[in-house]
């Protein structure tokens, strides 16, 4: 987020771009994994990138440490509705779970028991399910390559 000096030398945020760094909270309730392209993707990291904790865990998620994410998430009581807590706590998921595909699971079973409407947690949850199984066709392939180059070693 870009920080202005007022007159008085106080800082002011541009409110364009403080919207956008609270709109990419709400991604992870509002997009399937498959709708988000390049520019969404950034969104969220940059999003993520302007948390802070004193908590070394969430500092760890918020470098990119999948498995402190996922324990996070994990870890989190879900509420009755959606609150500033889970929209962090599942937006600095969502991050991880762009690339990694133990979180992308974990993701869908989390929107599966998110205070959304039911249609919503469905088509959002079944979406990451899917984006897990092609995250790891994915490792797989890469797998598969570098063993037929190599050779007939025994990684599978």
């Amino acid at each position: 987020m870009t920080v202005e000096k007022d007159d008085d030398g106080a800082e002011a945020h541009r409110p364009h771009e403080t919207e956008a760094w609270q709109d990419a909270l709400a991604f992870w309730r509002s997009y399937t994994a498959e709708m988000f392209n390049d520019a969404l993707k950034e969104q969220v990291r940059d999003c993520v990138a302007h948390t802070s904790s004193t908590i070394e865990e969430w500092r760890a998620a918020v470098r990119g440490d999948a498995a402190a994410a996922i324990k996070i998430a994990l870890g989190m009581r879900m509420p009755e509705e959606v609150n500033a807590r889970l929209d962090l706590t599942m937006t600095v998921l969502l991050a991880a779970a762009f690339k990694d595909a133990v979180a992308a699971p974990v993701m869908a079973h989390l929107l599966n028991k998110a205070p959304l409407h039911p249609i919503d947690r469905i088509g959002l949850s079944t979406s990451w399910m899917l984006h897990n199984i092609w995250c790891e066709s994915r490792i797989r392939n890469a797998r598969r390559r570098r063993r037929l180059r190599g050779g007939h070693g025994a990684d599978v």
